[in-house]
């Protein structure tokens, strides 16, 4: 390892300040790109901003502390543990009037999810830039000693430049005094989350966003403006969101309050109510009641539901007969797909292969009372029926690109189609229109035309295609009629 490095320029962290605020700080102080100042202190840059907050190793911390001239420890609270967040990247609010005072300097718990206002200023905190609707801090910046402080660094796709909104000139979103969300989040923002175990901070942050009076009323939302309004429903979704390692961990002790062994044997062994069952009548997430079933020995059905008794004669009928799919019988009879295979298999049914060539579609036989060339372009193939009522359509307008725009289809998209269609058919069905001459059918596209035009083969057609059976308009219906 190379020599270690020492900055003769230096930056003081304010109090409460997060780890990227204040590199980001220095970055500007020594003016320098944020990533050549992190490999000038052998950091690897990341990619994303948050991992300075929550991806720093302890070794890191003290060479930063040793390389800046700083105490032992002094940076221990600029960052936050990975595990308060997650496998989901952590989003960073912010106050403006803060923002504004401290000169564009990010505080650490703004990160927290369970920080939604600012106790100094009275007001919830903003989760987007007010003008390109993005969540602040998300990627990670270059150049921000040519950015001023508490800009928004925001870099919308495909764009050269970034957003540059000035944050801290955004409109606060104020509360009223002596709001009772200002007393939660001081408690909140009291509550140790250095050095503490992830579920003991669960515990601790769950009991007091529990108290009935934290969610707003009716009343205290009509108090509150739009943009206020939808700050606070979007903060206290993400606290409470089962996405998030907090939710996870209150669905989890949920579900160990309600599922006590007294519950699950009277409800699942004796009842023989499913686990499935049990999770939907609870609202709980069905990995969870099962985890909480094996965590208590519960012996477990398999797939985690009681055996499905079927009708073997009706279950016959409908796979063997009417070729629906195995996934579409589980739906109707309730069940995963798999009790469905298994008691095909015990009939002694053979099981079609998955995928396109299991579907109805490309089953199905037509009566031979069907003119040989329909059969062609339908039977073995997935949307036959679609193409055929398209070549009657086209056939109705004077080119390719006339047919895309009346049906909103590209041109290309046709032309693959009628491709597919003449190879289906063995035989070239119309001729393609050059400078004014218009296209037409061939001898065999009138032939097909023809047949087309049949009552049974339309009512063929048209349950086939069923709401996706398009309509012609005014003339070209005549000319479709005619052939």
């Amino acid at each position: 390892m190379s020599e270690l490095r020492t900055l003769t320029i230096r930056v003081t962290p304010l109090p409460g300040e997060s780890m990227d605020s204040w590199l980001e700080a220095l970055a500007r102080r020594c003016w320098m790109p944020l990533p050549s100042l992190l490999s000038s202190l052998q950091m690897p840059p990341p990619e994303r901003i948050h991992q300075l907050v929550t991806g720093l190793s302890e070794q890191h911390l003290r060479t930063l502390e040793e390389g800046l001239r700083l105490p032992a420890g002094r940076l221990d609270q600029s960052v936050a543990q990975a595990d308060l967040f997650g496998r989901r990247a952590p989003r960073c609010r912010f106050c403006p009037q803060c923002l504004e005072e401290t000169q564009g300097r990010w505080m650490l718990r703004w990160w927290l999810p369970w920080t939604f206002v600012c106790t100094r200023h009275q007001a919830l905190l903003h989760p987007v830039c007010p003008r390109c609707k993005y969540p602040p801090r998300q990627t990670m910046p270059g150049e921000v000693h040519r950015q001023p402080p508490g800009q928004c660094l925001h870099k919308p796709t495909r764009q050269r430049l970034r957003c540059g909104t000035d944050l801290s000139a955004a409109r606060p979103l104020p509360l009223a005094p002596h709001h009772h969300l200002l007393s939660t989040q001081e408690q909140l923002d009291a509550l140790p989350v250095h050095g503490h175990a992830a579920d003991s901070v669960f515990a601790n942050v769950d009991r007091l966003l529990a108290r009935p009076t934290t969610p707003l009323s009716p009343g205290d939302l009509a108090a509150l403006d739009a943009t206020s309004r939808r700050a606070w429903e979007q903060a206290f979704n993400d606290v409470t969101d089962p996405a998030t390692p907090l939710g996870r961990w209150r669905l989890r002790e949920r579900a160990r309050m309600i599922l006590t062994p007294e519950f699950l044997h009277r409800e699942h062994e004796k009842s023989r109510k499913a686990l499935r069952e049990i999770a939907e009548d609870l609202r709980l997430p069905r990995r969870i009641v099962h985890e909480r079933a094996k965590e208590l020995g519960i012996k477990i059905q398999p797939g985690g539901v009681r055996p499905h008794q079927f009708d073997d004669d009706w279950l016959r009928d409908q796979y063997v007969v009417r070729l629906r799919s195995g996934s579409d019988i589980s739906r109707e009879t309730g069940t995963s797909g798999m009790p469905v295979l298994r008691r095909l298999t015990a009939l002694g049914i053979p099981i079609r292969p998955a995928g396109a060539y299991s579907r109805r579609d490309m089953l199905a036989k037509l009566d031979e009372s069907v003119p040989l060339d329909i059969r062609a372009a339908v039977e073995g193939t997935l949307h036959g029926w679609r193409r055929l009522n398209r070549f009657q359509i086209h056939m109705a307008f004077p080119n390719a690109t006339a047919t895309a725009t009346y049906l909103n289809v590209k041109p290309n998209t046709l032309s693959m189609q009628f491709s597919q269609l003449e190879r289906a058919i063995g035989a070239e069905l119309f001729h393609r229109s050059t400078g004014h001459t218009p296209q037409r059918p061939t001898t065999q596209g009138a032939a097909l035309l023809h047949h087309l035009t049949d009552e049974h083969i339309q009512v063929l057609m048209r349950q086939a295609l069923g709401l996706r059976f398009p309509r012609c308009a005014g003339g070209a219906d005549q000319l479709v009629r005619a052939g």
